[in-house]
């Protein structure tokens, strides 16, 4: 067995793209001008963040082949984008009620103005996003850690990590469920496709429930029925393979964990 196998490579990456996150964030700010007042610039900022941070490291940690058992999924990708919807809007109550708990700020967002704004922030909030994502931390860093940990131990991790890589206090809660939705559906059918729509929901349905009050969102039913849909797709997965962790990847693990959450520091003192 090679000292670099694939979850070890998955974790170094990861573990690498958690040390630049802010540096390529103030390289993009340099790069663009005027993303604090310019909606555009703004969104365009942030396409070229997560292509950088995420979408070309993904390229670095592509399963091999027949390393996922591929199943059907047609009816899984029918039903993302409405469980993205409706995971927004039930994870909008949760996080506000986090917030009263915790009083941790929330990020500003440049909102747009005119349509080409919009199309730009559909791009740069939700599209580029789902992808860069979702090819990073479920098809690289869940599927790496699916091979040699088994799904469950997969998914909590690689979760905790796509969590804690968006540095955001206020969204925590609701970026564990969305990832924890998002791993659910790559391991059921073992693509890209249904998680990857799943995202691009909840994220659209964000911008577009920018502005409605918390009070006008059925949170409660909709959680329900987010949560049985979730319990549906974790009765499906097999959970039956478990390898022990070896120390090099819990170490790995622990030091890519323990970067992201650095970032939280400033927000919680």
């Amino acid at each position: 067995m090679r000292w670099l196998d694939r979850p070890r490579w998955a974790l170094a990456v990861t573990l690498c793209a958690t040390l630049l996150r802010l540096p390529v964030g103030l390289a993009v700010g340099r790069l663009v001008p005027g993303t604090a007042e310019d909606p555009a610039a703004y969104y365009a900022a942030l396409m070229l963040q997560e292509i950088l941070l995420w979408g070309l490291p993904a390229l670095l940690l592509r399963p091999r082949r027949g390393a996922v058992q591929k199943k059907p999924c047609a009816g899984l990708c029918f039903a993302a984008l409405p469980m993205g919807l409706a995971a927004q809007a039930a994870l909008t109550c949760v996080t506000a009620r986090w917030i009263s708990l915790t009083g941790a700020p929330q990020a500003a967002v440049l909102l747009p103005h005119n349509e080409v704004q919009w199309l730009l922030a559909l791009l740069a909030l939700a599209v580029v996003p789902a992808l860069a994502e979702e090819a990073f931390f479920r098809g690289g860093l869940l599927t790496a850690l699916w091979e040699a940990w088994g799904p469950g131990k997969a998914l909590l991790w690689s979760t905790a990590v796509f969590a804690l890589m968006h540095g955001s206090l206020a969204g925590l809660p609701a970026h564990v469920g969305i990832g924890a939705l998002c791993g659910l559906c790559m391991l059921k059918c073992g693509r890209l496709w249904p998680g990857i729509l799943l995202h691009m929901g909840y994220n659209a349905a964000a911008l577009v429930l920018r502005n409605v009050s918390v009070n006008m969102l059925p949170g409660l039913p909709l959680g329900m029925l987010l949560a049985a849909c979730a319990l549906y797709m974790a009765a499906e997965v097999c959970w039956k393979r478990t390898v022990r962790c070896r120390g090099t990847d819990a170490v790995l693990l622990a030091v890519a964990l323990c970067c992201a959450a650095a970032v939280y520091l400033p927000q919680m003192l």
